[in-house]
């Protein structure tokens, strides 16, 4: 992984899992103050006692999810401010799959990349994926087989939550873009919330605690008894925590 997602993830991570900002953030920007003419540099620096109390307080490390872009260097000349002192630009691939939102593309493999990644440099902590979904837009449909497939790639580990368990309102984009496993009927006074083909995809990963590869055939907790009832069997799989986002709003007046 390149020196932009230090900027980003390593920003917050780095100080946690390993004491201090990772070294690429402290070179560049020392290097591009005293360039510029200041005394120091402007990322402030922690002291011995603030690393020897930061350092290890972690007890799980929590990600948020949704694609990955293209990096690629751009010269930014003598400007002083964060967006410099990355001196990089992102763009998606044309060949991604789209969805209801043009923020994002679905980019499995980024996120298994993003996974490894925070394995190998932080040590392999218990991830927790606190947010990751799909959207889409326009009309309605409840067979929303790009989000079944969206689940289905996702590489999990110690606890995965879904965004989200129903449409909701999104911050930009109102209702117009709906992330849910359940379509909310608006239309309706009633409000009834009806279940897309991904919630009960999504339903047997939870029964199962994790899937299988599908090519294998169906997962061995799906398997029906005499009496065509569903045993979970899924006691010998490593334990996840999976679940869904629901997204609850408290307002103060």
């Amino acid at each position: 992984m390149g020196p932009l997602l230090q900027f980003f993830l390593g920003w917050f991570a780095h100080p946690i899992f390993r004491g201090d900002y990772p070294e690429v953030m402290r070179t560049t920007i020392r290097e591009r103050s005293l360039a510029a003419g200041l005394p120091k540099s402007r990322l402030p620096e922690f002291t011995p006692e603030e690393i020897q109390r930061i350092n290890g307080t972690h007890d799980f490390f929590g990600l948020n999810h949704y694609c990955s872009v293209l990096a690629f260097h751009i010269d930014v000349g003598d400007a002083q401010d964060y967006d410099s002192d990355r001196a990089a630009a992102v763009m998606a691939d044309r060949t991604w799959l789209e969805t209801g939102s043009n923020w994002l593309r679905i980019t499995p493999f980024g996120f298994r990349k993003l996974l490894e990644f925070i394995k190998d440099e932080y040590g392999n902590p218990p991830i927790y994926v606190t947010e990751n979904g799909v959207s889409e837009k326009g009309a309605v449909d409840l067979n929303d087989v790009h989000r079944k497939i969206f689940y289905t790639d996702s590489l999990l580990s110690s606890g995965y939550t879904a965004w989200s368990l129903m449409d909701n309102f999104e911050w930009a984009e109102g209702y117009a873009e709906r992330f849910g496993l359940f379509f909310v009927n608006r239309s309706d006074p009633n409000l009834p919330r009806i279940p897309k083909v991904s919630a009960s995809h999504y339903t047997s990963i939870i029964k199962c605690n994790g899937f299988k590869d599908p090519a294998l055939g169906p997962h061995e907790c799906l398997t029906p008894d005499d009496g065509g009832n569903i045993i979970n069997n899924s006691t010998h799989l490593k334990l996840m925590h999976i679940g869904v986002f629901v997204c609850l709003f408290v307002c103060f007046f």
